[in-house]
């Protein structure tokens, strides 16, 4: 955590009812400070999960956040007559003026979501079927969407998918290699640039737009305890129009195939030597965009999570 938050006092400004318990970091996130917050709701303990928006990545919360309003009520709506359905949508907690995030005495936005028990999310792919409910949530996920009306959602973090431009800002690290680590990287370096030629397929195919998730690593969806089904999404803040087979990037091919993962930091992309697993496929994905031929919804994703069996990391 950046610094040391009043976390009980933040939390009593939403409308939770009960008696605030307790709380506890939560999660493997990098990005957002999350707690889970537990309140005492006539002697049953009710938990929540609290965040604090990172304003260094999200420039815009109040656009973040309406983003996020539009998304999940739309959702909520749409699966308004299925079983167990407050458990497929995550649910944001009002505050009590109304809102749906508090602003506190630093300037920091937070936000509260229900807690989904009986659920949870995964760092490391365990097996194919992990792979597949993923890659059928995220489907599942586009599809509802699918018809959400206009006007378009907020552009929160720009360029976010735009490889070409990812890829001149790993070039312009290679140049500079201000840590002097470039020579230590070289096999992945020299594996990128003779794939540069791809950076620019998907945005030159002339896809038509969809409401994508655009973060779709395996940890961003939560698996039934009881039954591994992918029943949420754990993290809403990048859904925006996109094109589908673009909201499948590499955290989400490379971490499945082989549990390895490409990072984006302020020094670009770095690909581990596994991501060299997960290339055939995308390409023969790009060959399938290329030919015109359609990619069913989820199936982008499912199709190359599927190729060869995951591992489990070590701890």
């Amino acid at each position: 955590m950046s610094k040391e938050h009043d976390v009980s006092a933040i939390a009593c400004q939403f409308q939770i009812d009960g008696e605030f318990a307790g709380a506890t970091t939560y999660g493997s996130g990098h990005i957002n400070d999350s707690y889970c917050v537990t309140f005492h709701k006539a002697g049953v303990p009710v938990r929540y999960i609290l965040q604090r928006i990172n304003h260094s990545i999200f420039k815009n919360p109040i656009a973040l956040m309406e983003n996020i309003q539009r998304v999940t009520s739309y959702l909520a709506a749409k699966v308004s007559g299925e079983p167990d359905r407050s458990r497929l949508v995550l649910t944001l907690i009002p505050t009590r003026d109304e809102r749906a995030w508090h602003v506190d005495a630093d300037g920091s936005y937070w936000r509260t979501y229900r807690f989904i028990e009986n659920a949870h999310t995964y760092d490391a792919v365990e097996s194919t079927d992990q792979a597949f409910q993923a890659a059928k949530a995220f489907g599942r996920f586009q599809k509802l969407l699918v018809d959400l009306p206009e006007p378009r959602l907020h552009n929160t973090i720009k360029d976010f998918h735009h490889t070409p431009k990812r890829f001149m800002t790993l070039e312009q690290a290679i140049a500079s290699d201000a840590a002097g680590r470039a020579i230590f990287a070289k096999p992945e370096i020299e594996f990128a640039i003779a794939h540069q030629s791809i950076t620019s397929v998907l945005l030159d195919a002339n896809l038509p737009e969809r409401i994508t998730h655009n973060d779709t690593k395996f940890n961003n969806v939560m698996l039934d305890d009881v039954t591994g089904e992918g029943i949420c999404g754990a993290d809403g803040d990048k859904p925006r129009e996109g094109r589908r087979a673009g909201s499948l990037q590499g955290d989400h091919a490379v971490l499945h195939v082989r549990g390895a993962r490409a990072r984006l930091s302020r020094f670009g992309w770095r690909f581990l030597n596994e991501s060299r697993e997960a290339t055939p496929c995308l390409l023969r994905q790009i060959d399938d965009v290329r030919a015109g031929h359609p990619i069913p919804d989820g199936l982008f994703a499912g199709r190359c999570l599927l190729q060869s069996e995951p591992r489990r990391t070590q701890p």
